[in-house]
Parts: C-alpha cells; sequence; structure tokens
C-alpha cells in the first residue's frame, strides 16, 4: 500500500461534496475524515481503495474492519448489520490499546529492549558533545617551545 493511496483515501473521505457533510464540525473533520459518512459511503471508500491499492482481497475484511474503527471506536460494541464481528483475540487486542480499560505496561520486550538501547545511545551522545564543548575551555595555553 502506498503513501499516496492512504493519503487519497484520507482525502477524499474529508472532502465536502453534500450539503448535510458541510454541516459537520471542521476541527472533528480534520481529526476524522470518516465522520458522518455513512454505511455505503464507507463500503464505497473501502472498494475504491482496495481497486487502487491492488491489495488481495484476502485483506478486505481486515481493511472493512479497521476502516469501521477509524470512524467510530464503538462500531463493533453491538451487532453490526452487515454481519462484520471482531474475533475474540481481536477484541481483546482493542482492550489492551484503551487507555482506560487496558494496561499500557503491556508491550512485548523487545520494545522495551529498543527503547533502553536508545536511552543508551542518547547517553552516549550527550556525554560526547559535553566532551567536545568542554574540552576546549579546559585545555591551558600551549607551552612555549623553547629552542636551544
Amino acid at each position: 500500500m502506498g503513501i499516496e493511496a492512504a493519503s487519497e483515501l484520507n482525502a477524499s473521505a474529508g472532502a465536502y461534496d453534500d450539503d448535510d457533510a458541510a454541516s459537520l464540525n471542521i476541527n472533528s473533520k480534520l481529526v476524522n475524515p470518516f465522520v458522518g459518512k455513512t454505511h455505503g459511503e464507507m463500503d464505497d471508500l473501502i472498494h475504491r481503495f482496495m481497486e487502487k491499492t491492488k491489495i488481495e482481497s484476502i485483506y478486505e475484511e481486515h481493511i472493512r474492519k479497521g476502516a469501521y474503527l477509524a470512524q467510530d471506536n464503538a462500531a463493533f460494541e453491538d451487532v453490526r448489520e452487515d454481519g462484520l464481528q471482531l474475533k475474540p483475540d481481536e477484541r481483546d487486542a482493542l482492550i489492551m490499546e484503551d487507555p482506560k480499560r487496558g494496561n499500557k505496561w503491556n508491550q512485548p520486550w523487545i520494545m522495551y529492549a529498543l527503547v533502553g538501547c536508545c536511552s543508551l545511545g542518547a547517553a552516549v551522545q550527550g556525554w560526547d558533545e559535553v566532551r567536545d564543548g568542554l574540552l576546549p575551555s579546559l585545555c591551558l595555553d600551549e607551552p612555549a617551545n623553547e629552542e636551544a
């Protein structure tokens, strides 16, 4: 999936193309371009996105779920008319990402290792910059050459 295709999907979702959309709050439209879209409009956007990016059809269900979740966090709280449902492991993953219900410290160990490595790198860079900044001010005048 290309960046151009994703930005085009967002741009087309955020366009004011009818009178009802013009009445939406501009700030909410900037934050979430899918606000106010009907089920049919969302399906059309998803279908055009799939055609443009040539993503295999086996991923269509995942993209549809992601688009509806992007539109509304509570999109899967109730039974949906289109039959699209989250699997139990997908629900658990969404709960873990929720700042109110999830545990923000429950992350893969590799992420903590990456944070530790980056922190060490930043400390070494800081030491190097301090040394480069202090070294010229600590150097004494060079001793005079004594020629005999």
